[in-house]
């Protein structure tokens, strides 16, 4: 990435709003050219959305992440990445299209879940050195606590989309039933554990007492380079000669539709649909918060999830175009390569 002409926007537009990031704990840079470039360009990616959703960052002290104001609520913030067992991060080669589509699916799916979980535990466990949690520390204390949370453990974690996170934090899968007369009909299964490599972990930490001070969970698949030299693209940055082709499977809004549409487009042409770091977040609340995120605190997110009283996943969209994922290819004169 670093020299390669097809991922100049992408840099660019990171120089961008790097210059305007508040590193705190003083380690960005380090970790990004080290141990933790991927969780660096999620939290990079995540501090352009607040940026776009003028949502405003207030001083931390680096014991958290991120305090984010909307002038009405303060909510805190706690980044974190899965990631390759028993290896650090180093911003792993970018894959290729047959990286991105897992050999195994339900075995890639099954690891996926367990990846995200630990991630998630490893964020909801931490303590400081004198035993506090996240939302027992001063300045997060009587605040909604929420940890943002995407995969990096192999190729294909990308893959997945927010509908298998679903299924770990709220217990419960969703089944689609067509009728004879082509009617769509929801129906929600309740999941006990999930297994891989013959481990177990319960289902449903949202229903875990335990798990009350996690307000929600902000889950992303997308963020990541080729997000920044898509949007870099668009924006007029990087390589004028270079194209940049994304392809993939969206939100289908017909109603009784139980598959995703497909979508493909040139980026930065008048028909391409526009694209911001919104795009990438889907917000999944904790019907059981002991602090519940307060309405519309997270705007332009792709999706907000909920589980009302009645025990089905409620769904707001949040936009018309919402990817569910994609694979983006980039066409120079003398290069070719792709990326997901």
């Amino acid at each position: 990435m670093c020299d390669y002409k097809g991922a100049a926007g992408a840099r660019e537009l990171m120089d961008l709003i790097f210059s305007n990031y508040i590193d705190e704990d003083k380690n960005f840079i380090k970790d990004f050219q080290s141990i933790g470039f991927s969780s660096r360009v999620w939290e990079l990616s995540l501090f352009a959305y607040f940026s776009e959703a003028d949502l405003n960052l207030l001083p931390t002290k680096g014991v958290v992440d991120y305090l984010v104001s909307n002038q009405k609520s303060i909510v805190a913030i706690e980044a974190v990445t899965s990631q390759p067992t028993g290896q650090v991060d180093r911003g792993v080669k970018t894959p290729s299209l047959s990286d991105v589509v897992p050999d195994n699916l339900p075995a890639a799916r099954d690891e996926f879940i367990h990846q995200f979980g630990k991630a998630l535990r490893k964020k909801w466990q931490k303590t400081n050195a004198a035993g506090q949690r996240y939302w027992e520390l001063e300045c997060v204390k009587g605040k909604p606590f929420v940890i943002a949370v995407e995969s990096f453990h192999s190729g294909s974690s990308l893959f997945h989309s927010f509908g298998v996170a679903a299924e770990y934090l709220y217990g419960q899968s969703t089944v689609a039933q067509i009728d004879s007369k082509g009617q769509l009909s929801v129906v929600s299964e309740p999941i006990d554990e999930h297994l891989w490599n013959g481990k177990s972990i319960p289902s449903g930490i949202f229903n875990d007492p335990e798990w009350t001070d996690v307000s929600a969970v902000i889950f992303a698949n997308g963020a990541s380079v080729p997000q920044f030299n898509r949007i870099g693209k668009q924006e007029g940055l990087g390589d004028p000669g270079t194209v940049i082709w994304r392809r993939g499977t969206c939100a289908n809004h017909n109603p009784n539709s139980a598959t995703p549409s497909i979508f493909s487009y040139e980026v930065g042409t008048a028909n391409a649909p526009e694209e911001d770091f919104a795009q990438a977040i889907h917000v999944f609340h904790n019907p059981n918060a002991r602090r519940p995120l307060p309405p519309g605190f997270f705007p332009r997110a792709s999706e907000h999830h909920r589980l009302p009283e009645n025990g089905q996943i409620l769904t707001t969209l949040g936009a018309e175009f919402i990817p569910f994922g994609s694979v983006t290819y980039i066409f120079q004169a003398t290069d070719r390569k792709s990326e997901a």
